[in-house]
């Protein structure tokens, strides 16, 4: 402690120095004498004992008498501190709280007494260049960002470092860190030989030493936690949101129950649609109850919407279930249409090549549309049988043909139909016309393949842009549902994310049409 005295009192000294011709000016030197006067007052207020002087400690800072009285919470708190191990070093062994914080508060000290050797001499320094001082600053700047690192994981099951210094920890933290920063620009303003640049550094650093040193005398910031709502209030607000809710449907019901003519055309047009698709899948040899198709995914997102607890949420997740149930059996019955045409290009291979031998053995056309609808799996034998029981049912065997092939996506299938047409109307040789598509088709799927291949990549990027910004929405929802469901009920919420669905669908359109090969 007689040491510390010595050396407190020997800093005090130099702080009502005069101003001397040189790097820093005598405020500047100033702030920086009281900072290390400071951080050693920081350091033994976490030390094991206290003296008298250290209790209360009278000095002179910037030409002003002041006297630092050590604040009662330390007498409570740092024996805690002392006690509680939140370290554990392989050469130090187990450290304390208290010493945590000791590192950094001393790595400070000592970097404000190397920048005091560059005062001159009659402030008490020693006027050496900062120039030859890198070495010392860059090794106490690696040593105090080792100990920040230290302090900031350091820590207990029951205790972080940001509550340690009754409550104080977290904003003394924040402070140690703009420091670093102050220290990593000394070696820039070194490096570029700006003086003012180096003195400005060097003061700021100053000035937030004493700040970390004041928040010790300050109460600390207390958090207010949000008031808790009573499991009945909560209740009772679900309860109000869902009879709320159920006022509005009944209300919508009754304004359609009164305009019969308007309802009625709806009505008439959803049951058009109904059968309209209900006829296609049919076409497809697909069994499908399109309604479900058109109300499940408006039932799925007004649930979402219900559960949301918002009614701008609900009326807006209930108008998108609505449109998208109204496109969900056309995309459907393009993507199973799209499957079945390629189902049938798979066979249709063995369906020329058995239409040939058939030909060859001295059989028609329409004899071999049966034998491929007998031996070929489905889906080419469904259809071909269907040709054929159209053409005994009284259709001509040319519009059968037409027939098939507005029901199936399949290029392959348009040219063989095309050249059965030709032949049954101009005459030629059918079998080398089934052998050219076969060889045609051979050829079209290793090109297929190799295309596939060279345009893989923009695909999957393509998937990767669509899909990730809901991800990590989803991710947000996970973590902070209150917060994103509070953001997404707001007209701002609703405005970005439409925003965010139509620039994303342009870039999904951009990227995969990247991959796109003109001919």
């Amino acid at each position: 402690m007689r040491k510390l005295t010595v050396l407190i009192l020997a800093a005090a000294a130099l702080c009502g120095q005069p101003a001397a011709a040189g790097v820093f000016t005598g405020e500047q030197m100033g702030e920086i004498s009281c900072a290390a006067i400071k951080m050693q007052l920081f350091y033994y207020y976490l030390a094991p004992e206290k003296d008298a002087k250290v209790r209360s400690f009278a000095t002179k800072c910037k030409s002003v008498d002041v006297t630092f009285t050590m604040p009662p919470w330390i007498d409570v708190s740092v024996p805690e501190m002392l006690q509680r191990k939140v370290w554990r070093d392989p050469e130090e062994g187990e450290i304390s709280e208290a010493a945590v914080w000791q590192t950094p508060v001393s790595i400070i000290y000592e970097y404000l007494e190397l920048t005091r050797k560059t005062f001159p001499p009659e402030a008490g320094g020693a006027n050496i260049s900062p120039a030859l001082l890198v070495k010392e600053y860059a090794d106490i700047r690696i040593r105090f960002q080792m100990s920040l690192d230290r302090l900031y994981r350091a820590r207990t099951k029951e205790v972080v470092m940001g509550d340690s210094l009754g409550g104080r920890g977290r904003g003394i933290m924040a402070i140690f860190t703009l420091l670093l920063k102050e220290m990593e620009s000394i070696a820039d303003a070194i490096s570029s030989s700006d003086s003012q640049r180096y003195a400005e550094a060097v003061s700021a650093s100053a000035v937030l030493s004493q700040d970390a040193f004041r928040m010790l005398f300050n109460p600390p910031r207390a958090y207010r936690t949000p008031p808790t709502e009573s499991p009945f209030m909560r209740v009772l607000s679900i309860g109000l949101t869902i009879f709320g809710m159920m006022l509005i449907f009944l209300a919508v019901r009754i304004f359609l129950a009164t305009s019969d003519a308007k309802n009625n055309a709806m009505v008439g047009e959803y049951s058009a649609k109904v059968e309209k698709y209900t006829e296609a899948f049919s076409r497809q040899f697909i069994n499908v109850n399109v309604k479900y198709l058109m109300l499940v995914p408006a039932a799925v997102f007004a649930l979402i919407g219900v559960l949301s607890m918002n009614f701008l949420v609900f009326a807006f997740m209930t108008a998108l279930g609505l449109a998208i149930g109204m496109r969900v059996p056309e995309f459907a019955l393009n993507f199973m249409k799209e499957m079945r045409g390629k189902k049938i290009d798979t066979q249709l291979m063995d369906g020329l090549i058995l239409l040939s031998n058939c030909l060859r053995s001295g059989l028609d056309v329409v004899q071999g549309f049966e034998m491929v609808s007998k031996d070929l799996l489905p889906p080419i034998s469904d259809e071909f049988a269907l040709v054929i029981k159209n053409y005994q049912l009284g259709m001509t065997f040319e519009k059968s043909l037409g027939v098939m092939e507005d029901r199936v996506a399949s290029k392959m299938l348009s040219y063989m139909i095309r050249a059965i047409v030709l032949q049954r109307q101009m005459g030629g040789n059918l079998t080398k016309v089934f052998e050219r598509i076969v060889v045609d088709i051979r050829e079209e799927s290793k090109l297929e393949e190799k295309t596939k291949a060279m345009t893989a990549q923009q695909k999957i990027q393509s998937i990767v842009v669509g899909i990730m910004p809901w991800v990590m929405v989803g991710v947000m929802f996970m973590f902070q549902p209150e917060a994103m469901i509070k953001f997404y009920s707001t007209g701002l919420g609703m405005a970005t994310a439409a925003f965010c669905v139509i620039w994303v669908a342009i870039g999904m359109k951009v990227v995969s049409s990247l991959g796109n090969i003109r001919v």
